[in-house]
């Protein structure tokens, strides 16, 4: 038996790399992890003195996972992906001689390491002010409003997300792991390269009857029985997600939009909410269900866009979030403070799709055109009459003119909310927002990654499975040098970067000077290769900056081409290690 501590003293300076806060610990960055996990992408979460936990019970969690993975290896890669899992001890006092904790009683458990979630998993939207977590939450709002934060999610994404989910609980509960506080703060999700979910705050979870600390539960997601955490709570839970995520809406029961996608899904979220916990499918069958479903859709043609109906919004009642505390089960992990969510003005918007053209046998050509000239005709008078009639001033409104309903369900830019929840794990500058009459967005193009401030195309390359997640990197990172947001800039480096030294102020500072009249456009992925250690990625751009800032060469140039094969390593997540000299290049504009 093995299991990993790690002494507190350790983890460095842990005040300076502090991330977020709530009811029940602290979560801080760890720059330099030591020993085995040199190198890897860590936060550490550190339970509060009042806070009642059991260490046993987190050695138990640290020590499943260690086990699966000589055990059950599929599994155990899966959920790598889909889990901020225990993975390490956390101690003061005597350095622990035996596995659990039980048995070092000079040693006081004091938390726990995590991996730390990724840029994939977060949200940067101008609209929200800050990075962000990528919660489910979002989600659960009417499309113009996912849309104004630059998530771009047809119902397919929305099945594909539910899949991945649906196997991640199915995976946890053959080896007898519950959620318990399954909801929307708690699921962290990603679009690129292709839909998944990331489970958080999992020291909340329930390991062969045993917590770490006491079961909660988010308002709006209460299971009606006594008993918490147990499958058939995952189940209704599920039941709720599925529910609630294709009604576009925090709260509603209302199953006509998921039965629009499937009867079959329907009658699973009905039976997964019966009071009698025994008569709840397992999530065995969901997951087949959801399967046959997306299996079904891929064999449909394209649905026509959806156009929502004129329907007045709903504000939901308070909810009363405690700012910054994420929930109850403790802070996020990620890179900043939880945020509070006020309330959420978005009701589900039922949608009916554009009417189909059709042509009537039997009719001729010249019918045809009489037609059209006829329409023209009627088009013209009805302006005419509407011209004739229309108030002389811009500002006059009359009751008689012609509105666009589905527009008042649209936030303008500056003032729509972020989405709302009865408490919150989520602390993202996306696309701009859409104005309010935009029409349907199309997805984003198959060979572009797209990120605030920067745009990717890869179809050079759009053929290799590393394209899009290198691309979105990238995208990312160029666009962050162009918001002038440098220290997320520096986080598209690897930790042992030659290239700037993450852990150094100086380094840091040096580097954000270096960068800080660049603006970089015209970015495409042009190659892609391995050699063995590095997976290597070539870059052209063409960059902007003022005399004195430009190539060391040529300083005072102020465009040039650049091309730059990167060398890049893959620690939960595409990083840039360097760019060997030899593999940079550039020509004045």
């Amino acid at each position: 038996m093995t299991i990993s501590w790690v002494g507190r003293d350790r983890l460095g300076d842990l005040a300076a790399n502090r991330l977020g806060d709530g009811g029940q610990g602290v979560v801080y960055a760890v720059p330099d992890p030591p020993g085995k996990f040199a190198g890897e992408y860590l936060a550490y979460k550190e339970y509060l003195p009042t806070v009642t936990s059991d260490a046993d019970a987190l050695y138990e969690l640290v020590y499943f996972f260690d086990q699966l993975g000589r055990t059950d290896r599929h599994d155990h890669a899966f959920l790598d992906k889909r889990l901020t899992w225990p993975i390490a001890l956390v101690h003061t006092g005597d350095r622990p001689t035996s596995p659990a904790p039980r048995d070092n009683p000079g040693t006081r458990v004091t938390g726990f390491l995590m991996q730390r979630i990724t840029e994939e998993f977060e949200l940067d939207s101008t609209l929200l002010g800050k990075v962000k977590p990528q919660g489910m939450e979002f989600l659960l709002n009417a499309d113009g409003y996912t849309q104004s934060l630059g998530l771009h999610v047809d119902d397919a994404r929305r099945l594909r997300l539910l899949v991945d989910l649906a196997a991640t609980i199915n995976r946890l509960h053959r080896h007898r792991v519950t959620v318990g506080d399954l909801s929307p703060k708690n699921i962290l999700f990603m679009l690129d390269p292709s839909p998944k979910c990331l489970l958080i705050d999992c020291d909340s979870m329930r390991l062969a009857g045993k917590d770490v600390l006491p079961q909660v539960e988010t308002d709006d997601w209460q299971v009606p029985e006594s008993a918490k955490a147990t499958p058939a709570s995952d189940t209704y839970k599920f039941g709720l997600i599925a529910t609630r995520l294709f009604n576009r809406h925090q709260s509603s029961t209302d199953l006509t939009e998921l039965r629009n996608v499937s009867s079959a899904l329907a009658n699973l979220a009905e039976r997964s909410r019966v009071s009698d916990p025994g008569a709840r499918p397992e999530m065995a069958e969901w997951l087949r269900v959801l399967e046959q479903t997306r299996a079904q859709q891929k064999q449909r043609p394209p649905a026509p866009p959806r156009r929502p109906r004129p329907q007045q919004p709903e504000t939901l009642p308070n909810t009363g979030f405690q700012f910054p505390s994420p929930g109850a089960n403790g802070p996020y992990q990620g890179p900043g403070t939880p945020f509070p969510q006020p309330n959420q003005p978005f009701q589900p918007t039922p949608y009916a799709p554009y009417p189909a053209r059709s042509s009537t046998p039997g009719v001729s050509a010249a019918g045809r055109a009489i037609g059209v000239v006829v329409a023209l005709l009627v088009i013209v008078g009805v302006w005419l009459g509407v011209s004739r009639y229309a108030p002389a001033s811009d500002n006059a409104v009359s009751d008689n003119s012609p509105t666009d309903a589905s527009s008042s369900l649209l936030p303008s830019p500056a003032s729509s909310p972020p989405p709302s929840s009865s408490s919150s794990t989520s602390d993202t500058n996306v696309k701009s927002a859409p104005g309010p009459t935009d029409p349907p967005q199309e997805s984003e193009p198959v060979d572009r990654a797209e990120a605030p401030g920067a745009t990717v195309d890869f179809a050079q390359v759009a053929d290799d499975p590393r394209a899009r997640e290198v691309a979105t990197m990238f995208a990312h990172f160029y666009g962050a040098i162009n918001q002038r947001d440098y220290d997320r800039a520096i986080r598209g480096y690897d930790p042992n970067s030659l290239v700037v030294n993450v852990d150094s102020a100086k380094s840091r500072k040096g580097w954000t000077r270096d960068m800080s009249t660049t603006q970089e456009s015209g970015i495409a992925l042009t190659g892609l290769s391995d050699d063995g250690t590095y997976t290597l990625a070539t870059v052209s751009f063409r960059s902007n900056q003022d005399p004195g800032y430009g190539p060391a060469s040529n300083p005072d140039d102020t465009c040039d081409d650049w091309t730059i094969t990167y060398q890049l390593t893959h620690t939960k997540g595409y990083r840039i290690f360097k760019a060997p000299r030899e593999g940079v290049s550039y020509t004045p504009c």
